[in-house]
């Protein structure tokens, strides 16, 4: 049985990079997820804090190229914070447009751009957030890919029927993250 459990991976392994693949072609998937470092800045009725909070993130992914080169991705969002005592979780999805830069080579600079909505969990809080990251996802093997990006999100956070300044959050990152694609 122990001889099950570790045969199984090593042929999935095996079948997702038999096939030899090109990344950033039409018809080509992309998933997987990053791990970040985010410095937020909290944002109360228009005013910035002169606070930051530093958390780890993670975001999962997936993408489909319906070009070559561009490609539209979907990314659910989890963030939990803690600070004094205190605790919140908001989950937001993303819609989340790329442009990934064949370079002819195992390096694909990408560019890519995220509107969607974020809800704080007592869902007295939720709003409009957008974002920009932009990196380099570098080809392991012939279907992984290890990526390194900066990014930055601004997430609006207004309590129902407000009417003053911008409550929410300005988040700046540095991520790391693996995906795997599976192409033609």
């Amino acid at each position: 049985m122990k001889k099950l459990f570790l045969i199984l991976p090593i042929l999935f392994l095996f079948t997702l990079t038999s096939f030899s693949q090109n990344f950033a072609t039409k018809g080509t998937i992309e998933a997987g997820g990053s791990l970040g470092f985010s410095s937020i800045t909290s944002v109360s009725d228009g005013e910035s804090s002169s606070n930051s909070l530093s958390v780890f993130r993670l975001e999962p992914y997936i993408g489909y190229f319906v070009v070559n080169s561009f490609e539209l991705g979907l990314e659910p969002s989890l963030l939990l914070q803690s600070s004094g005592g205190n605790s919140s979780t908001s989950f937001g999805i993303y819609l989340a447009p790329a442009w990934n830069f064949d370079l002819r080579s195992n390096l694909f600079p990408f560019l890519e751009g995220r509107i969607g909505y974020n809800s704080y969990s007592d869902a007295a809080y939720s709003g409009l957030a957008w974002g920009l990251r932009g990196g380099v996802k570098v080809k392991i093997g012939n279907s992984g890919l290890f990526n390194l990006a900066l990014s930055y999100d601004q997430i609006t956070m207004n309590p129902k029927g407000w009417s003053g300044g911008r409550n929410g959050e300005n988040i700046f990152a540095v991520n790391a993250g693996f995906t795997i694609f599976i192409g033609k």
